[in-house]
């Protein structure tokens, strides 16, 4: 093996070493700094207009990186705050009705519900089934998970917290930086990698459209069905409306029931404890409303950026979320659609060159 063949391997593994002894050190950060990256593919282009008008890259980063902590940070927070009392306060409530009520008397209650008598004999089969011993033992295992896992969160309020301001720290910091130094460095990163131009821009195009798509398609639709849930929940008077529509915003991003998973049991529970319209309307806002964002706005928005069957999508949007946690809905998706334009590169640039 002559010198230059030996020179080459051995300062390919040093810059293997290094490289992964530099995301070793970064990994704590990695949440924070994922975020920033999307946040800042998906507003570079306002903040190029707004450099257009201040003239200045450092100024025009600083006063984005500002907006974002003025209109999404703060507010985040503050519902984050408010969404965080009204689960004590719901653990709680929760916590005292078991207290005071046995198994037996809270189906007794719901039995003694004038619209559960209404219909008693069509509901008789539901409550036969509720007072089974099997069904008792699931809940009271499942219900002492669910407080288990709360009183475990709870205790760690005061860790979380600090470790969220310090994400927002590096988010913030991060976030500034991609804004003001992104183009460079991608332009850095584009000269080190030995691929036809052509086919890096097929893949950084590819990446760029996904972000989109996720953001407007999965994250944009989701907030609106939160918002739409917030208002339906408020105007039947299910308590903790707030709780609730967040509940509604995660559950929408697993499919297939989506916001239904969280709205149609309100709907029930509507019908058996607040009243007849109530649950009804409940039933037509979300049906009509909250899951038409689901059926027809997601997929057309999703499908625009993303080339990649449904069934891929579905697992990649899963997997990621299982994998990675939330930041998982952009990694699941970046990782496949990337995965299909190299198969297209390979399948143009060597298969057809055999032939």
């Amino acid at each position: 093996m002559d010198r230059e063949r030996i020179y080459f391997f051995f300062f390919l593994i040093l810059v293997v070493f290094f490289i992964l002894a530099a995301l070793t050190m970064l990994m704590p950060f990695m949440v924070p700094i994922l975020w920033s990256i999307v946040m800042g593919i998906v507003l570079y282009p306002a903040y190029v207009r707004l450099n257009r008008v201040v003239g200045n890259d450092t100024l025009s980063a600083l006063l984005m990186t500002f907006i974002v902590f003025l209109f999404l940070i703060v507010p985040f927070s503050l519902v984050s705050i408010m969404v965080l009392q009204q689960l004590v306060e719901a653990t709680q409530g929760l916590l005292t009705f078991l207290q005071k009520n046995s198994y037996r008397e809270i189906v007794e209650n719901l039995k003694a519900l004038p619209l559960v008598q209404e219909y008693m004999d069509r509901l008789a089969p539901v409550f036969e089934f509720l007072q089974r011993e099997e069904f008792r033992r699931l809940m009271a295992e499942s219900l002492n998970r669910i407080l288990k896992f709360f009183g475990d969160k709870v205790g760690q309020v005061a860790f979380l917290a600090g470790r969220n301001v310090f994400y927002v720290f590096v988010f913030l910091l991060t976030f500034f930086f991609i804004l003001r130094d992104g183009r460079q460095v991608l332009k850095r990163f584009e000269r080190l990698i030995p691929m036809d131009q052509e086919d890096l821009e097929s893949v950084l195009g590819t990446i760029y459209r996904t972000v989109l798509a996720v953001v407007y398609g999965s994250i944009g639709t989701a907030l609106i069905q939160a918002l739409l849930g917030f208002i339906g929940y408020s105007v039947v008077g299910i308590e903790y409306a707030l709780l609730w529509s967040v509940l509604t915003f995660f559950a929408a991003f697993i499919p297939p029931f989506g916001a239904s998973a969280v709205w149609f049991p309100l709907a029930v529970f509507s019908f058996f404890s607040i009243g007849l319209w109530q649950a009804a309307f409940l039933g037509a806002w979300g049906l009509l409303l909250i899951s038409t964002m689901d059926n027809f706005v997601r997929p057309l928005i999703i499908k625009k950026g993303i080339k990649i069957p449904y069934v891929v999508l579905f697992f990649a949007t899963i997997g990621g979320l299982l994998k990675f946690g939330f930041i998982g809905l952009f990694l699941g998706p970046i990782i496949f659609t990337t995965l299909f334009a190299l198969f297209k590169i390979y399948e143009r640039r060597i298969l057809n060159q055999g032939t």
